[in-house]
């Protein structure tokens, strides 16, 4: 048995170039990488064809999403440890040795910060951890409203996520928030390592898959909601409350123009759940907001954005 399984998901991928390099800076680590393709059809043949000799190819006959395929990984793996990386980002050197160093404590997971890497050079890591205890509770609170990782970023136990089965295959978007959201709810807890990233890249002009361009997205994004209220079953502390109608509020500012209406009727539900809740935006922001709607906003965040060198949308952790 291997210490670790990579398991990386994959559709109509255009290399394999940046697992080529995570398997490079990671040679030293006891570790199996799996790649599945998601239904990517014969055309991509020969781009799977380059794949090291060392990788182990799943081929699902149609998509499935990554979910599902990132599940089927994980029933062929035969690590004591799972990572799970999407095909376009990369692993630095020596995480997986950093990680592992990291997995004797009862109830805690590691993870690497995000780093996420821009198309035109820039880089910003996400180390929004820092003030954040290593407790169940609050990371719960927190990973609703503001992630501060990725699930990239961690490395789980295996016996973990055979019991809590995996990803959510009815979600086709926030399925890994999802994850890590159930895991924190069962007294799990992360702890960073530093030292080493993941890192998130950002291909330009090519949306990633969290891209708020569809309404089955947000529908997606509102199940994962539901799923929380259920686990809390009329007991909710006013702390997850809280957090829970900013976790709303921001779903529907990210779908505020495309589906209005839907956007509208969340942040009534919002209020419902945290009567005056105050959406998780800096100060001056909340005060443009009550001045000239959400619109004010997005103008403000998206000439902050550019100024920054960073593409709208995209992970958060």
């Amino acid at each position: 048995m291997v210490a670790i399984s990579v398991v990386i998901p994959a559709f109509r991928p255009n290399s394999f170039d940046a697992l080529a390099r995570s398997m490079k800076a990671n040679v030293a680590a006891d570790a199996e990488w799996i790649v599945v393709d998601d239904g990517s059809g014969a055309e991509f043949d020969a781009i799977f064809s380059t794949l090291p000799s060392a990788v182990q190819l799943i081929r699902l006959p149609e998509k499935r999403r990554q979910a599902a395929a990132r599940n089927a990984g994980l029933a062929q793996a035969q690590g004591k440890w799972v990572k799970f990386l999407d095909a376009d980002d990369e692993l630095d050197q020596g995480h997986l040795a950093a990680l592992l160093d990291r997995v004797e404590q009862d109830n805690t997971i590691p993870f690497a910060p995000t780093k996420h890497v821009f198309a035109n050079g820039s880089i910003y890591v996400n180390d929004s951890w820092r003030d954040l205890r290593e407790n169940a509770e609050a990371q719960f609170r927190r990973q609703l409203v503001r992630p501060f990782f990725s699930h990239c970023g961690a490395l789980f136990p295996r016996e973990l996520l055979d019991r809590l089965g995996g990803y959510d295959e009815s979600l086709i978007t926030d399925e890994d928030g999802d994850l890590i959201l159930r895991i924190l709810h069962e007294g799990y807890h992360f702890t960073p390592v530093v030292g080493v990233h993941y890192l998130y890249i950002h291909q330009d002009g090519q949306p990633r898959v969290s891209a708020d361009d569809d309404i089955r997205k947000l529908q997606s994004r509102v199940r994962v909601c539901d799923k929380v209220e259920a686990t809390f079953s009329g007991h909710m502390t006013p702390g997850v409350a809280l957090a829970l109608a900013q976790r709303i509020d921001k779903i529907a500012m990210s779908y505020w123009t495309a589906f209005p209406a839907e956007a509208k009727a969340l942040v009534a539900r919002a209020h419902g759940i945290a009567p005056g809740y105050a959406p998780d935006i800096r100060g001056p922001l909340r005060l443009v907001r009550r001045i000239g709607g959400p619109g004010m906003v997005f103008a403000v965040q998206g000439l902050y954005r550019n100024l920054k060198g960073r593409p709208k949308g995209g992970a958060q952790g």
